[in-house]
């Protein structure tokens, strides 16, 4: 492929200012600093526009124009469609950059020296099945990363273009600098080489058997020693997408239902493959084990608490009612290398995105999102949020969690145990657990927690509010879920249940029918099939969402602060409170605090209006809450207008009780962001000067007298960085020098 790249662009190395046009290369105005009232520094005043360097292998051919436009824009298959999760700031970037020399308002503290990282999905292809079956999560992992305090003088790219002109003007040190990469899966690499995408997403899980048997195939010839995914991941993909996690020198880019992938910490993210946690995993670790985004680090040991779960059961004997899956506790040493695996038995398979820890014991949350194999085959959701059952939290003592796999009297000995909240919810992230100074059987557990959720589209139910944006796209061939007679049950409850809620591109129907019923693993017999699943029932009788006692009152997916409490020692809940009466989400604490008793907590809150209606949804968050958790009361920062944020990370000071936030926001203001026409969109001088992208560092200095949060300093990024999941800061002293 020939590659035109933009004006401005070079590759391999930071480019000279000096070098580039009067247009392009013009430094800066002198002008004060919005953050701090003051006037601009020297080495402000005197910067040039920020220095580029685009790897050639991910850029179009057709990127034109200015450099910053075209690293914004989507790539054309995307901007043509009309999918929410491509539209908007959702909509994927083109290829990989530095950025050197970013504007810096205020101040950059030196407790933030290090490197922010967010990860998110960027599809780098056009989906197998099209543009219209594209789900946010299916996107190509790409990490995002902000060098805060960047010399510029350790780098290996700044030392090899010392070399290459000594003689070169000097500029001043840039303040930060930008990047971004994918993280290059093996799955990634096999698309690459080839050109197209291999795999469907998450809208078509029911078997597409074109796509699945070849992807079984590579799975287990080619892949068989160390897969990416377990045994029920086949035709999707592991994309390494959801969180970013950096543990003994390397950063982990994880994925709900995959193994994490090791990157080299440094600014080329050069991906170094599935991670096998210093050679302590198995093969069998990888066709039986995920780990999901939010494992803990436990400030006093060092260690790292990991989570995953399955989906599928393996006890194929076993009635319906009967069967158990697992979820698996590992933790991993400080050096890097994992020193036990814990299986749990679950009663049902739910979906549990985060786990917690106190010093002494590990918490589970089991909610009642539930995955159901059957349904999936017949074309239906692979989720449904089940309003009859409730909420459970698992508590497991560290100890037992450090059971290595060898112990043979100890690794399967059931001590975790088991509280039923009686609440029928969810909650994607814990905020922070600790074990209760005043009673040592008492456990904390704090949580942003929310009525229920669709698992943004992906669980049955909700239906009601499809409003034009359902699950299943105009004109696709389904296979319905049928009752008794054969007929597609069209009939709603009072919880917006359908029995038509069927999904999934099924072009082979009879080759479907034929394999299905051949291999027992994939459907009951035809006798159990014809009956009615007795979960139906239920669900007819099931109460409406949020009507028990301790709603949150918000709907579907809108999270607020809540905190149980919970007697490992009688099994019984304690207390169930809210926090907070606003509501909010993406929670953080001081990384000191992480399985202590801890005062403060920091949340994202959600904008007017933006609340879920239509299946598809996904909330906005516009303002940052700090929570004093002593006083109850909570102090809120507003982002600028037409801006929204996302995940926040906290960053202790050294040598004090505060600290600062980091905040990624991103411009939502309503514009056209459409391949070959981002030059000409009509915008106000204003809006032409907002960066598409900004950093904020917030303070906190814990001060009863100035309690509330402050801005001390703000990135201004030059491209779109689009929405994503979840962070990471890496303080300066943990950076491996000479790499960043």
């Amino acid at each position: 492929m020939t590659t035109s790249l933009p004006v401005g662009v070079a590759s391999g190395r930071w480019l000279d200012p000096s070098r580039r046009s009067t247009r392009r290369g013009r430094a800066t105005e002198p002008r004060a600093s919005s953050a701090t009232g003051g006037a601009t520094t020297t080495a402000e005043a005197t910067r040039a526009r920020p220095r580029v360097v685009q790897r050639k292998d991910t850029l179009e051919d057709d990127a034109s124009g200015d450099v910053f436009s075209a690293l914004s824009a989507p790539p054309s298959w995307a901007s043509a469609s009309t999918n929410p999760p491509l539209m908007g700031n959702f909509a994927p970037v083109v290829g990989e950059c530095e950025i050197g020399d970013l504007e810096v308002e205020g101040t950059i503290p030196a407790s933030v020296r290090g490197v922010y990282l967010r990860n998110g999905p960027n599809p780098a292809r056009e989906p197998l099945l099209g543009a219209a079956r594209y789900h946010w999560f299916d996107g190509d992992g790409m990490l995002h990363w902000i060098r805060l305090g960047d010399d510029d003088e350790s780098s290996d790219d700044a030392l090899e273009e010392k070399k290459k002109s000594p003689s070169s003007p000097s500029s001043p040190s840039a303040a930060a600098s930008y990047g971004r990469a994918y993280v290059r899966t093996k799955n990634f690499e096999r698309e690459a080489s080839l050109g197209e995408s291999l795999y469907t997403g998450l809208r078509d899980i029911t078997p597409v058997w074109r796509v699945l048997l070849p992807r079984l195939f590579t799975k287990v010839f080619e892949d068989w020693k160390s897969p990416d995914s377990p045994f029920w991941v086949v035709q999707s993909k592991n994309t390494a997408n959801n969180g970013v996690k950096a543990h003994a020198g390397v950063l982990l880019a994880t994925y709900e239902s995959g193994s994490a992938y090791e990157l080299e910490l440094s600014r080329r993210l050069t991906t170094l493959g599935v991670c096998d946690f210093k050679k302590s995993f198995a093969t069998k670790d990888y066709w039986l084990d995920n780990m999901t985004a939010h494992a803990k680090t436990c400030p006093k040991t060092g260690e790292l608490v990991y989570m995953g779960y399955n989906l599928i059961s393996l006890d194929f004997d076993a009635p319906r009612d009967e069967k158990t899956t697992d979820v698996v506790v590992g933790v991993v040493d400080k050096h890097g290398a994992r020193t036990s695996r814990r299986v749990i038995k679950m009663s049902r398979p739910s979906m549990q995105h985060d786990v917690g820890i106190t010093r002494s014991r590990v918490v589970l949350l089991d909610g009642p999102l539930v995955f159901d194999l059957n349904r999936v085959l017949t074309g239906g959701l692979p989720f449904a949020f089940e309003t009859d059952q409730s909420m459970r939290i698992g508590i497991l003592p560290r100890a037992a969690a450090r059971v290595g796999e060898n112990d043979e009297e100890n690794k399967n000995k059931e001590d975790v145990v088991w509280v039923d909240t009686g609440e029928p919810c969810f909650a994607y992230h814990v905020v922070n657990c600790y074990d209760d100074p005043a009673d040592p059987d008492v456990v904390v557990v704090d949580v942003c927690k929310s009525d229920g959720t669709n698992a943004l589209g992906m669980a049955r139910g909700f239906d009601d509010d499809a409003d034009g944006q359902g699950w299943m796209p105009a004109g696709s061939f389904v296979s319905e879920r049928r009752d008794g007679n054969g007929n597609g049950n069209k009939n709603k409850n009072k919880n917006g249940y359908s029995g038509d809620d069927a999904t999934g591109v099924v072009d082979e129907n009879a080759f479907e029918a034929l394999v299905n019923k051949a291999v027992g693993f994939f459907s009951e017999n035809d006798a159990a099939s014809k009956e009615r699943d007795p979960r139906d029932a239920r669900r007819e009788n099931a109460p409406e969402l949020g009507s028990h006692a301790n709603a949150v009152g918000h709907g579907r997916d809108v999270a607020a602060l809540w905190r149980w409490r919970v007697d490992v020692r009688t099994k019984t809940m304690v207390s169930s409170e809210r926090l907070c009466e606003t509501p909010s989400d993406f929670p953080c604490v001081d990384p000191r605090d992480v399985g202590a008793p801890h005062f403060f907590c920091y949340t994202a809150g959600y904008a007017a209006s933006t609340f879920p209606k239509r299946r598809m949804d996904v909330p906005s968050f516009d303002k940052v809450h700090k929570h004093c958790l002593s006083t109850g009361k909570h102090y809120t920062y507003c982002l600028d207008e037409n801006r929204a944020c996302g995940d926040v990370a906290f960053v202790p000071d050294d040598d004090k009780q505060g600290g600062h936030l980091l905040v990624l926001t991103h411009d939502v203001a309503q514009r056209t962001m459409r391949d070959g026409d981002v030059n000409a969109v009509a915008v106000s001088a204003r809006e032409k000067k907002r960066s598409p992208t900004e950093l904020l560092i917030l303070a906190d200095d814990r001060d009863e007298r100035n309690p509330a949060l402050r801005l001390v300093g703000k990135v201004k990024i030059p491209v779109r960085v689009p929405f994503g999941f979840h962070n990471e800061f890496v303080a300066e002293a943990e950076l491996p020098r000479g790499k960043w």
